[in-house]
């Protein structure tokens, strides 16, 4: 059965809602139905006033992949939205995640974490569905583009051979998270792009999700400036 949204959070200014597996975060049209933000909408039809950075999305700060779950941000109000996006350019906004992960190589020294992962990325294979890193050095590295972190926090190893990894970002770009472990030998479980094991794996209600989760999130709240902060209870973690 299908998971339904959930509010986890919300003032005069702003909503936090947890988001399920296989649920689209934005419409791509006005009339689509089925996404995350519809479902803001029809309870909390303030947002649809917001004019965001694309007017179709309108209050939402970020997005999650569809086959991601967890925690997504959204504003009521225009002057809320335009405060929380200043915070987010400003990187004040936070996002951890938990990823299942296959390990495809040689174990990563835990002794070095925290650690980050940067890199610029750019489109790849057909319609450009995936991405790929672009470190310093290499062919295609723009030294006057913005590069992308990710912060590996954690890496945990666990009995059924699986890695848990806890990561964290301020600005994501597509797929970010799930590019990074993968090119650090640590693809995540049900990724259908960037784990060998399950390219071509058609998706369904009882196939293997895309093992990813925004479990915590931090903002400076737009009314007060004082630091808002959720976290996903593991009950939410594992019906995501």
């Amino acid at each position: 059965m299908k998971l339904e949204p959930e509010i986890i959070g919300e003032s005069s200014a702003w909503i936090v809602v947890r988001k399920p597996h296989g649920m689209p975060t934005a419409p791509l049209r006005e009339d689509e139905q089925g996404t995350l933000l519809a479902w803001i909408l029809a309870i909390r039809p303030e947002c649809g006033d917001v004019v965001g950075k694309k007017s179709v999305e309108r209050g939402l700060l970020h997005r999650l992949d569809t086959g991601t779950a967890g925690l997504v941000l959204a504003a009521k109000t225009q002057s809320a939205y335009d405060s929380l996006a200043e915070s987010q350019e400003s990187e004040k906004i936070e996002k951890t995640y938990e990823a299942l992960c296959a390990q495809s190589g040689e174990p990563l020294d835990t002794r070095s974490l925290p650690m980050t992962v940067r890199s610029q990325f750019r489109a790849f294979g057909p319609g450009g569905r995936e991405v790929r890193p672009v470190f310093p050095g290499e062919r295609r590295y723009d030294p006057a583009a913005r590069e992308y972190e990710t912060k590996i926090l954690s890496i945990r190893r666990r009995p059924d051979g699986n890695t848990l990894i806890v990561a964290s970002l301020t600005r994501g770009y597509r797929h970010q998270i799930r590019c990074h472990v993968s090119r650090l030998g640590y693809p995540i479980v049900g990724d259908r792009l960037y784990n060998p094991r399950w390219v071509g794996v058609p998706e369904n209600p009882e196939s293997e999700p895309l093992e990813l989760c925004a479990v915590s999130l931090s903002f400076p709240d737009p009314l007060s400036g004082s630091k808002v902060s959720f976290s996903l209870r593991q009950q939410d973690r594992r019906n995501r």
